[in-house]
């Protein structure tokens, strides 16, 4: 299955062998299939750096299963409240002064898996997740945010800025090793 993904991205995208993108599709696709993931449905596309897509290699017919994930795959709010820092915010009891909390857990559970100098379990996923987010509405510049002006979600974008700062001031204030 690695190997017919990995030439529907060649064929499909013109993507050269060589290509980094394709090495990293290629590396999750057979680290979740040796996990016991399966998705005989779904094909992966790179667009560019930060875009990728999934498409349905097939018609999808009622009660298909099109993707099978086991939970050992899967980066999970407990796994982020068991993991160093996490553990350091649940014994401030920050969970309940938090704005997003699960968004910060998570969050802060993928930064450190990211920084495992021995490498982490994940590593194949996390090395497929886009380095550039600022197409992200939370990280518009200015200019980008004016164009929204008059619109209901520029005010939603900037009250969800100001939360993630007071989510972001609380921790490193409470957990220094947070920051």
């Amino acid at each position: 299955m690695a190997a017919e993904i990995a030439s529907e991205l060649e064929t499909d995208l013109k993507i050269p062998a060589d290509h980094p993108e394709k090495r990293k599709f290629t590396e999750l696709i057979e680290w979740m299939q040796t996990h016991g993931a399966t998705f005989p449905k779904l094909k992966m596309r790179y667009y560019d750096t930060n875009y990728r897509g999934v498409h349905s290699l097939t018609k999808i017919k009622k009660n298909d299963v099109i993707l099978f994930v086991p939970l050992k795959l899967l980066i999970t709010l407990e796994m982020a409240f068991e993991s160093p820092i996490g553990k350091l915010m649940k014994e401030k009891k920050l969970r309940p002064q938090l704005l997003s909390p699960k968004h910060t857990f998570l969050g802060t559970y993928i930064m450190q898996e990211r920084r495992k100098p021995e490498g982490s379990f994940f590593k194949e996923y996390l090395n497929i997740l886009p380095k550039d987010i600022t197409e992200f509405p939370v990280f518009f510049k200015d200019e980008e945010m004016s164009w929204l002006d008059g619109s209901w979600l520029r005010d939603k974008i900037l009250d969800k800025r100001r939360e993630i700062k007071q989510d972001y001031d609380l921790c490193c204030n409470e957990v220094p090793e947070f920051a």
